[in-house]
């Protein structure tokens, strides 16, 4: 465990100091998406070497389950049951198959992108825009996610913190710190630069996958993570997203007076946007057999008007 960690004041007191509030201006709702200029862009399509694809997306999946017990609802309009397929003996009407979905993709099971009116901080969201601007009738008129919506184009770099310690998955309530981070750096030979999308793989999907769903946030479970600790660190390296395999936060976060610290301050404060409930578990197997951690990666949300967020498959490219 890291020495010296922050205590409630000091992570309260880091709203302020780690703020990126009036950096682009006292309208801006783009926050650290501002550091992805068309240079940054060139840069990440560099790294792309062979043209293979992977993707950093959970399956959804219209079940329920312990960890989304509200699953996405899936209901068939049309379907090809019942439809008389005797040679000789067509339908006089044509005919497909279509569906309706439903889902909350906000939680610790669909892959989605947190828009930075996602979270608040009192009556405040990112660059003192009032909270009241995410209404019940007509959704996030301000900071949605349809200001992604010429996608999300740059450097990606997996922190693989489950192969660095050497486990296929964390324990539950197990922290990454950052020595830990600096540590990954090292081991990859892979410098996070402002700009990326910063991926951190603990296993959480993984050791879903082997012992069952659970609830992070009852009692006696919980989730691997980020420790609040890191927020400086990640305010210096002045990356563009944050993502990882579950909702960035260790869980228990180890404060009363914070459930998820990491996610408060990183959208709140920072203006960063977040990337929650990763599968990186194809994406390490990859980074591992190309002996490098960086590539280039596309995130394209959903083009919700007024979303507090949206469901996405991210695409990371070698």
């Amino acid at each position: 465990m890291a020495k010296n960690l922050p205590t409630a004041s000091q992570i309260r007191e880091w709203h302020k100091t780690l703020s990126n509030w009036g950096r682009w201006g006292p309208d801006d709702e783009l926050g650290t998406m501002n550091l992805i200029t068309p240079k940054k862009r060139l840069q990440a399509l560099g790294l792309v070497e062979k043209g293979e694809t992977v993707t950093l997306a959970r399956p959804v999946v219209a079940e329920p389950s312990a960890d989304g017990p509200i699953p996405p609802q899936l209901y068939m309009v049309e379907s090809g049951e019942g439809w008389d397929s005797t040679p000789g003996k067509k339908d006089l009407v044509a005919h497909n198959a279509s569906e309706y979905v439903g889902y909350i993709y906000h939680g610790f099971v669909m892959t989605h992108v947190d828009a930075l009116s996602h979270w608040f901080d009192g009556d405040k969201m990112y660059n003192g825009h009032s909270a009241d601007a995410v209404r019940t009738k007509g959704g996030a008129t301000k900071e949605s996610i349809d200001l992604l919506k010429n996608g999300v184009v740059t450097r990606g770099v997996l922190l693989d913190i489950a192969d660095l310690k050497g486990v296929p998955y964390m324990n539950e309530g197990e922290a990454v710190f950052p020595e830990d981070l600096d540590a990954a750096e090292a081991k990859y030979n892979v410098k996070v630069e402002p700009g990326d999308l910063m991926l951190i793989r603990t296993g959480n999907w993984e050791r879903r996958q082997a012992e069952g769903p659970k609830h992070p946030m009852l009692p006696g479970n919980g989730a691997s993570g980020l420790h609040a600790a890191c927020l400086p660190w990640i305010k210096e390296r002045d990356i563009a997203m944050l993502g990882g395999d579950l909702a960035q936060d260790v869980i228990p976060s180890g404060y009363s007076e914070f459930n998820l610290p990491v996610h408060q301050v990183i959208l709140t404060a920072m203006g960063c946007w977040i990337l929650d409930n990763c599968n990186l578990e194809d994406l390490h197997k990859k980074c591992k057999s190309e002996g490098r951690w960086e590539f280039l990666v596309v995130v394209c949300p959903l083009r919700m008007a007024n979303g507090t967020g949206a469901p996405v498959n991210p695409i990371a490219i070698f």
